[in-house]
């Protein structure tokens, strides 16, 4: 390798969504743990999430969306180049497999298929990742567990460099003094226990629905004496504000920055979230959380470790549960049965339960 022994170089590369981004943190620690140097690059959306990361000597920000053509590949590779001893890609990708490539660096790692015969339900091709063509461009490859917990499966990626653990390793995320200060002023007086809800998703089919998320929202009030917030991002600002109207003394909370979020769930006592960034977020944050899944269920990995306080509410009877490794924009067989036949009633129950576990 290019680097000495007590100087070894990583980029982590992670353009995927916020959520992604989040489950690769434990990898962070794993390798600054083990000596290593890291940088991560990143979307601008995810940028601010590491901000203060106090395992990351670096965050590179690549805007794909914006400069998707192979000019930027190529200029962004070049300057990455001779820089690192691995890089390291945790989400399956075409383009971030070519970077990685583009950068010489000599030991490039990613995912193989798991191994045949697939269990159930992974006899789907639908709830697989597709590893095509670009499994050459690394020189290391790491069997992909098909339902392991999301933050080991990308873990797994330091055995090509000889890392393993005994204990499972602990992501963090920093939370400033400031965000923190204007987050608790953003509260004001409300009501503790804080639950914060999270109605809004990328993906439309993860969205429990509104008037769901309204029954278990009064019923937490009634019931609980909690205050409720309801956050998401500007483009969720539509459905956060009817969760919002639609339950007594509730706050709305949607112009956030992601330090501000990280601050938010870091001071809450509950989170309540579909299957998207915020369920994370809380796992690293160490906050109790309830997560709504619809097309998607825990199987497939993206849930949080073993021992975080959770609950995991899914319809548990549905044929068609999960459908898709990544969730289609509506339901294929037009029925939505997975988010519109779950009963809050299943909801309410998992955050008085989970409350009362952690003493609240």
């Amino acid at each position: 390798m290019n680097g000495s022994a007590t100087q070894k170089r990583a980029l982590v590369i992670n353009t995927a969504f916020i959520g992604d981004v989040v489950l690769t943190v434990p990898l962070f620690s794993l390798l600054a743990e083990n000596g290593w140097t890291v940088d991560a690059l990143v979307i601008p959306r995810a940028a601010g999430l590491l901000d203060g990361h106090p395992h990351l000597n670096r965050v590179i920000v690549y805007d794909k969306h914006r400069e998707p053509g192979l000019g930027k590949l190529l200029s962004l590779g070049r300057e990455l180049r001779g820089r690192y001893d691995a890089a390291i890609v945790p989400h399956p990708s075409a383009r971030s497999a070519i970077l990685a490539r583009l950068t010489r660096t000599p030991v490039r790692i990613g995912y193989q298929p798991p191994k045949k015969p697939y269990s159930h339900p992974f006899t789907n091709r639908k709830l697989r990742p597709r590893f095509t063509f670009w499994r050459f461009l690394y020189t290391h490859l790491v069997e992909y567990g098909l339902s392991r917990q999301e933050g080991l499966r990308i873990c797994d990626l330091g055995a090509a460099l000889g890392l393993g653990y005994k204990s499972a390793p602990i992501g963090t995320l920093a939370v400033t003094e400031p965000d923190s200060r204007c987050i608790e002023n953003r509260l004001g007086g409300i009501s503790r226990p804080l639950v914060v809800l999270f109605p809004g998703s990328v993906w439309a089919s993860k969205r429990y629905p509104e008037a769901s998320y309204i029954e278990v929202g009064r019923r937490l009030v009634k019931e609980g004496r909690v205050g409720i917030v309801v956050c998401g991002s500007a483009e969720e600002e539509g459905v956060c504000a009817k969760v919002t109207t639609g339950i007594p003394g509730a706050l709305g909370l949607i112009d956030l920055t992601l330090g501000e979020l990280k601050a938010l769930i870091k001071v809450g006592e509950l989170v309540v979230t579909n299957d998207s960034a915020p369920l994370h977020l809380a796992a690293v944050l160490g906050t109790p959380v309830v997560a709504v899944y619809g097309p998607t269920t825990p199987v497939l990995g993206f849930r949080p470790p073993e021992g975080h306080p959770q609950r995991l509410v899914f319809h548990r009877r549905l044929e068609c549960q999960p459908c898709r490794l990544s969730p289609p924009k509506a339901c294929p067989l037009g029925h939505h049965r997975c988010m519109l036949d779950l009963d809050p009633e299943l909801v309410i129950e998992a955050c008085h339960d989970l409350l009362g576990e952690v003493g609240l």
